[in-house]
Parts: structure tokens; sequence; C-alpha cells
């Protein structure tokens, strides 16, 4: 790489002449401002934005932290921001957490050493808000604007903009209930995911409300994430064992379909025998075989309201803050 160094050793001038060119903040006498610019030219020389960024004092990257990439929704996600980082001449970094918090707070460690201008957080995972409140607090201070866009964190002050992940799977519940679909099964993470908690809750919830009794042996808390193979295993197990069940609400379509799987290869037929419903509204769902209902989430909509958080906030985090975005029931072959 060509550093500012060679460039003035071409031109015949300084480094600080480099650069106060390349900035065009100060004023530069014609003939050496025409040597420094045939010189990069010549060179090939390209800034280093980390470094112009950390010398403004205001980065141009914001980074994209998710929980587990290969997850289709986040997929989705990190399409929709990048574009409306672009349409504000910002740019999108990529940082996969992999399940694991101690790899959230080195990244929020080097935050302000990188010059970025935000994190926007997409993990599923019940955090140590206690613990990483300092690190936090570190990177806000430095000007890192940082947005949750999976669980609500604002009583933490960290702007949040979630689904309302408890009315989706309320309304999958009622739709359930409505078509003589019951008993009812959930499959998600609980215990160690926030997201997976609130549709949970929203299961829950909806069955009281229809005056429905919650059966322990029909909630299946798993730890082996939101795939679909865990979501085989689950049903798998649960057909074995002998449980009644005629419908399941899986806390993602990939879980979904892995139950789908498992009712498949025992030859029960969908909706008929057991009805199920996803949770994400992924485009694959739609050639599936029953195709998959699904409560679909509108990342578009998040999308935007990230960028909006940039655009009026030029100068830096502002008081947190909490956006809900609408689900909706998408009704397909599998109920």
């Amino acid at each position: 790489m060509v550093s500012v160094v060679a460039v003035a050793a071409h031109a015949g001038v300084s480094p600080a002449t480099v650069s106060r060119v390349i900035a065009g903040r100060v004023p530069v006498a014609a003939e050496t401002r025409a040597r420094v610019l045939e010189a990069v030219e010549r060179l090939g020389y390209r800034p280093n934005e980390v470094a112009r960024s950390l010398r403004a004092g205001r980065g141009r990257a914001v980074a994209l932290v998710t929980g587990d990439i290969e997850q289709g929704i986040y997929a989705a996600l990190a399409k929709h921001v990048q574009s409306e980082l672009e349409a504000l001449g910002l740019d999108l970094l990529l940082f996969n957490l992999g399940h694991r918090e101690d790899r959230l707070r080195h990244f929020l460690e080097r935050a302000p050493s990188l010059g970025l201008r935000g994190i926007v957080l997409s993990s599923p995972h019940v955090m140590d808000m206690d613990g990483l409140r300092p690190v936090i607090e570190t990177a806000t201070k430095s000007g890192v604007e940082i947005l949750s866009v999976s669980q609500d964190l604002s009583p933490f002050g960290i702007t949040s903009i979630i689904h309302d992940d408890v009315g989706g799977a309320a309304s999958a519940v009622a739709h359930l209930l409505a078509r003589g679909s019951a008993p009812i099964a959930f499959v998600g993470r609980i215990e160690t995911s926030a997201i997976g908690r609130a549709r949970f809750d929203g299961y829950r919830g909806a069955l009281l409300a229809h005056g429905r009794t919650l059966d322990p042996a029909l909630v299946w808390d798993i730890s082996e994430g939101y795939r679909a193979d865990a979501g085989y295993r689950a049903a798998s197990e649960a057909l074995a064992n002998g449980l009644r069940f005629r419908a399941v609400l899986a806390a993602s379509d990939e879980l979904a379909l892995g139950c789908m799987a498992a009712a498949a290869d025992r030859g029960l037929a969908m909706p008929d025998d057991i009805a199920f419903v996803g949770f994400g509204g992924l485009g694959w769902g739609v050639f599936s075989r029953p195709s998959m209902t699904t409560v679909s989430l509108d990342v578009d909509a998040v999308a935007r309201a990230v960028g909006d958080i940039f655009k009026t906030r030029p100068d830096g985090p502002a008081p947190s803050s909490r956006r809900i975005i609408p689900t909706k029931l998408v009704l397909r072959q599998s109920a």
C-alpha cells in the first residue's frame, strides 16, 4: 500500500503538505497542489479511511453485530441495513458473535479505536448487561451510537428497534385455536434467548387468554440454536414419546422446517394431523411443502428505522428510546 510519505517524497513536499492537499480544508499553493495530485495519481495512493475518521473524530462505518450470521433473518437484515447506510454515505461492517458474549465484549472494547460511527446489535442472547455496561458507556462517550434491533435494551440506555414478538406469537396461537388445532406445542430457546423468551411469553399469554392451560410437556426449550436439525430432534422425540399435540408454534422458520420434516417422516398429514407456524417470514418458506405459515418480521422497516436514527443524530448518541415494529401472520398451507 502506498503511504503518504511515499507521495510526499515523489512530489518533493512534506507529508503534512500531502495531508493538507488531500483534506482540502487548508489553502495550498496551486503549483504545490498540482504536484501532490500528480503524485497521488501516478502512485495510486488511496487514503486510509479509518485513520481519516479517527482524525476527524467521526466515523463512517457502522457495525452490524449478529448472534449467528448463518441464520437467514440476519442475512436479510444485513442486506436492508447496508442499503439504508449507503444512502447516508456510511459503510457496513459485519461482525458475527458466534453465540459468544466474550466476543461482544472484545468488540465493544475496540469500537472507539476502530473509528466506528455506530454499532447495531442484532443478537437474541440474554446478556450480562451489568458486566457489559462499562464498555458500552466507554464506547458511547467516544461518540459511537449503539442500537439494538433484536431485543429491548432500552432499560439499559440503548435505543431499541424491536419486533412485536409477543404479539406475533399471540396472533399465531389465536389462529391455531380458531382452526381447532389444539393442543399447541412451542419449540424455541427460552432460557438463553431474549427473543425466544418473548415469543414464548406471547404463546403462553394467548393460551391463558383463551382459557387454555399450559402443558409443560409441550414446551420444548432447546439449546442447539434455531436451526432445522434442532426442530427435527425436538419434534421427533415428542412424537416418539407419544405426546399428543395438533399444532406447533416454532420460534423460527428454521425450527418449523425441521419439525415439519419430522412429521413428514412419520407419514403425518399437514395441516390436518399437525399444523405448523414458523417465525421470521423467510422467502424460502413459500417453497417448502407444504408452504409454511409464518409470523413475518419486517426487516425492511427495522433497517429504515436504523437509517433514520443515523440521519437524525449526526452529532452522536442521544437519549435512548424504543420503537416496536409490527409483525404479520402470513397464512400458507402448513396452517
